[in-house]
């Protein structure tokens, strides 16, 4: 006979969620999740738990069935427990409640874990595993054309969740994400199938059961596929019965059998009425797991390393005279880049020492003959200017990031002797479970070890780092580094790029970069209309002002003109803090080089929007804003910068007259 177990519920404050509402009830054998749109029931019987209903809350919605979200238990258990926590909202993070489904085995212990956040439609799943557990991928099938794989075909792969379908009729869409943007400039690639009787095996980070009138999502919130830990090759199945997801990281290291190891967390949403929806309840979550805090978040940095002198100018006095140029553009943080340290990396235009894979404690001091007073003169200078100083860090990697505790020690101290709060992290390679927990820990404490002052600018341009999903909740994301030097700097590629993932996440953790454009203008073609030195270097800046800005470039080297972008930043600045508080749509078309497009912001009260005229000859663009259910018609339009008039304002849509190529528009409506 299996024993149950009912630990008494936690009360760090009341159990009762937003609005009244209690997300878990236990009653016997059965589970009741309500996450606010939509109530699930579950059979939790011998250790599984098995999705008997759920109903759509917004819809007359509901099916039945019958489904083991993990296939790979098939023995009893021993003992089986529950354990539900109300945790109160602290400064990063929103009220939430949380249950843990223990089940004790003769070998193994699995702990399934459901937590929903105050206004946040949908859960996080997450699993963890302690002992001999049966979570076993041998092969890595990355390279193996996956339709000719006989042991794929067997339908016989683990799983660590699955979805039941809702009936017959459903697609499904995958979306794949890259990272290593040095060598990618198309970042995401959609796939939209119908399911078959045998399996179907996907790479991907989200993907969405499309139905007639409604879909659920299922987000992965790992490194992006190869970076994963004993990745299969695969992340998702599908099957006319439903959706499965695998590869969950665990490894069958049997050197340490006592403490838990965690799978790559999910966020499910069970029923939206749309696309636009359940996408927004996604970044809404993201939103409430990490808030946005203008005080320690809002940045616009500058990095002198986009001018291509690598750290061949990156002494005191070049950094002094930096910042009073960077002041008149209206920088507010100014990173020094790869340089300031006394060991000079391989990236180092000073070829004498060549590090990056592993570093010296003394490697990580200030380079005493670049700084021969050290910071001082560059942090008084600084603190003139109201303005920020970060640095470069690349945390030793070898031996699977043995060194992560001394790397860590080494960021804190950066943040207790010199206030350093802004640190961009490079070089990470997650190649296994240990050098992935290490790196995570590292960064968690020395975020706590600063009381959540150290911030974290996560470089993804090489190597395997951890994307869009994974170690995006330390700061925001180094997206890419283009030069003109190289001419495959294209403002219209970089804003191509920012408008097709704040699709699928929040695209104010995004850092989005703009050039000198006056620079290496014989790099391009003279009848190249694209080409940076034929764009305004207002509407440049302003491509990035939905994100977090970088300027990536030498202020001194701009010509005197650039300076009056900074109008337009003060302009900016005062609603920025506003803007970036909501949830970031694209509309318009993608952009290409030859469209309008843009972003919208549904804050509180109002619906920001950033338009652009690309180069095209139509001087009337028509704008549909996402389909969010909200039902809240637009009312007046208050321009804020740039040029352009708004007319034929409806509930859902509207347009916008530029009278010439290349001009933005950005505003708000009233709702």
């Amino acid at each position: 006979m299996i024993k149950i177990i009912a630990i008494p519920v936690l009360l760090l404050c009341t159990l009762v969620g937003v609005q009244g509402r209690q997300p878990f009830e236990v009653r016997n054998d059965t589970l009741y999740v309500d996450d606010g749109i939509s109530t699930q029931v579950f059979l939790w019987k011998e250790g599984k738990l098995s999705l008997v209903q759920s109903a759509s809350k917004k819809t007359t919605q509901i099916y039945s069935s019958y489904k083991n979200d993990i296939g790979v238990l098939k023995e009893k258990p021993e003992t089986v427990s529950y354990n539900i926590v109300r945790l109160p909202a602290t400064l990063r993070s929103a009220a939430s409640t949380r249950i843990d489904l223990t089940a004790k085995y003769k070998a193994f212990e699995t702990r399934r874990s459901l937590i929903i956040y105050d206004n946040s439609p949908g859960v996080e799943w997450r699993l963890a595993v302690k002992g001999k557990h049966p979570f076993k991928y041998k092969t890595n099938y990355s390279a193996t054309g996956l339709i000719e794989n006989p042991e794929l075909l067997s339908d016989n792969q683990p799983h660590y969740f699955s979805l039941p379908a809702a009936g017959s009729f459903w697609t499904t869409k995958t979306v794949l994400f890259k990272e290593a943007t040095d060598h990618h400039t198309n970042l995401l690639q959609k796939k939209q199938e119908f399911p078959y009787k045998k399996s179907q095996y996907y790479n991907g980070s989200v993907l969405q059961m499309q139905y007639p009138g409604f879909e659920h999502l299922i987000v992965k919130l790992s490194p992006l596929q190869n970076a994963q830990a004993v990745y299969a090759g695969f992340d998702f199945s599908t099957d006319l019965d439903g959706v499965k997801v695998h590869s969950p990281g665990l490894t069958a290291d049997s050197s340490n059998l006592t403490e838990w190891q965690e799978a790559y967390p999910l966020f499910v949403v069970m029923y939206a009425e749309n696309e636009d929806v359940a996408l927004g309840y996604y970044k809404n979550y993201e939103l409430n797991v990490n808030k946005y805090i203008p005080a320690l978040d809002n940045t616009f940095t500058m990095n002198t390393w986009g001018d291509r002198n690598q750290d061949s100018r990156i002494n005191e006095k070049f950094i002094l005279n930096e910042l009073d140029a960077a002041a008149r553009l209206g920088i507010t943080h100014f990173q020094i880049d790869d340089g300031w340290q006394q060991g000079l990396s391989l990236n180092s235009a000073s070829k004498h020492k060549l590090l990056w894979d592993d570093w010296g404690d003394d490697d990580w001091q200030i380079n005493k003959s670049r700084f021969p007073n050290g910071f001082e003169a560059v942090l008084k200078k600084s603190a003139s200017l109201n303005m920020h100083i970060g640095l470069w860090f690349n945390p030793s990697k070898q031996h699977n990031h043995l060194k992560w505790e001394r790397d860590k020690n080494i960021l804190v101290n950066l943040y207790q002797q010199y206030g350093i709060s802004w640190i961009k992290i490079d070089g990470l390679q997650l190649a296994n479970k240990q050098a992935e927990q290490r790196v995570t820990t590292m960064l968690d404490q020395a975020k706590k070890e600063t009381a959540g002052k150290l911030s974290f600018n996560m470089d993804v341009t090489a190597g395997l780092r951890g994307g869009y999903f994974f170690l995006n909740r330390t700061g925001n994301i180094f997206l890419e580094n283009r030069y003109t030097d190289w001419g495959n700097y294209y403002p219209h590629l970089t804003l191509r790029n920012a408008w097709m993932l704040s699709k699928y996440i929040p695209l104010q953790r995004l850092q989005i970069e703009f050039l000198n454009k006056w620079r290496n203008t014989k790099m391009y073609k003279d009848n190249d209309p694209l080409s940076p030195v034929n764009i305004p270097f207002d509407y440049m800046f302003a491509t990035t002002m939905m994100a977090q800005p970088l300027a990536w470039m030498e202020a001194n080297a701009l010509p005197r003109e650039a300076f009056a972008v900074n109008d337009l930043v003060q302009v900016w600045k005062k609603h920025r803090s506003d803007m970036q508080s909501g949830i970031i749509y694209p509309i318009g078309d993608m952009p290409n080089g030859r469209n309008f497009t843009g972003f919208a912001s549904y804050t509180r009260d109002k619906v920001y929007v950033l338009l652009f005229r690309e180069y095209t000859t139509e001087n009337t663009g028509h704008f549909k804003l996402p389909d969010t259910k909200e039902h809240k018609r637009l009312r007046t339009f208050m321009p804020l910068a740039g040029n352009g008039k708004v007319s034929n304002v409806k509930q859902d849509s509207f347009s916008v007259n530029m009278p010439q190529q290349f001009q933005f528009l950005f505003g708000y409506f009233v709702r």
